[in-house]
């Protein structure tokens, strides 16, 4: 298993919560995975290791996948589930319990589902770094918060935490019809104007699918599209969203507002980076200023 993933990325699109789930005992807890799951290439039934390391000077749980073979030399083997649609990963007791830096320091008996502690994610590869930020009530885990973290209000967090806990029967962002991963959409609008409707910027991002606006041949950059899994990032040219991709959807009767172009637009750029990293690769580093990513599907994008 590796640790101390050095030199990765926050992913601060939606925090994780430590939790009891329908199968967990009293006293275990377990990590809801499921926005995260997808940097692993995780699966309900793949097995896991866990290990503690650090971070910024406090406890980081860490997990990686692992062979089912060499799950008898494991110290903490376990097995990722599906629970209500979510995947997620038992934590095993001693690194919950125990005081930094060998745990989390938590009385498992004590603990309150109601307010549980909430974690942000670092990816690499297969290995996942999960960091304690703060109690779903605002309380903070650590003396002092991490840089640009809110340690009194998280609105995609609560947000999100507040639809599973009331059943609101509102569609998620992953059922929208459009190669951008709802993490992305969630956090791009929880950085938009107050007035944006998430409605209008979805309608945006599904009629670039729909109608078939931009493919491989748009691509303008002097290297290939770059295919990550099913899906291609293509690069156009300045100004191509508001001479070319707004006209289209206007002409197909789909809503342009100014605001909501801006956030779809934003959405691609930060998939199209996702993607990149995803590929690691040095041809796409960094994406040129004159340049503005689209991410279509691979089978309309070829």
């Amino acid at each position: 298993m590796a640790t101390n993933p050095t030199g990765t990325v926050l992913d601060d699109d939606r925090l994780l919560e430590l939790r009891e789930t329908a199968t967990t005992a009293a006293s275990e807890l377990a990590l809801e995975l499921t926005p995260v799951a997808d940097f692993m290439g995780a699966e309900p039934g793949d097995h896991v290791d866990w290990g503690v390391d650090e971070y910024e000077g406090e406890p980081m749980l860490v997990l990686s996948g692992i062979p089912e073979p060499q799950t008898g030399d494991a110290p903490y083997p376990r097995q990722l589930r599906e629970e209500d649609g979510e995947i997620v990963a038992p934590v095993p007791d001693p690194l919950v319990r125990a005081a930094s830096p060998e745990g989390l320091g938590l009385d498992l008996e004590s603990y309150d589902a109601d307010r549980p502690l909430l974690f942000d994610a670092i990816t690499a590869a297969e290995t996942i770094g999960l960091v304690p930020v703060r109690f779903d009530d605002g309380d903070p885990y650590r003396p002092e918060p991490l840089p640009g973290t809110p340690d009194d209000s998280d609105p995609v967090a609560e947000e999100t935490i507040a639809r599973e806990r009331d059943g609101d029967p509102t569609p998620r962002p992953e059922t929208m019809d459009a190669p951008i991963d709802a993490l992305v959409l969630d956090k791009v609008m929880a950085g938009a104007p107050t007035d944006v409707p998430e409605a209008d910027v979805v309608g945006i991002l599904e009629g670039i699918e729909t109608y078939d606006i931009v493919g491989s041949a748009d691509h303008v950059a002097g290297k290939p599209p770059l295919t990550v899994d099913d899906r291609v990032v293509c690069l156009l040219e300045d100004g191509a969203w508001t001479d070319r991709v707004a006209p289209v959807l206007e002409s197909n009767a789909v809503d342009v507002d100014a605001d909501a172009l801006e956030a779809a637009r934003e959405c691609h750029e930060r998939q199209a980076l996702r993607l990149i990293d995803t590929a690691d690769t040095d041809e796409y580093g960094d994406l040129e200023t004159t340049y503005h990513p689209v991410v279509v599907d691979g089978e309309t994008g070829a």
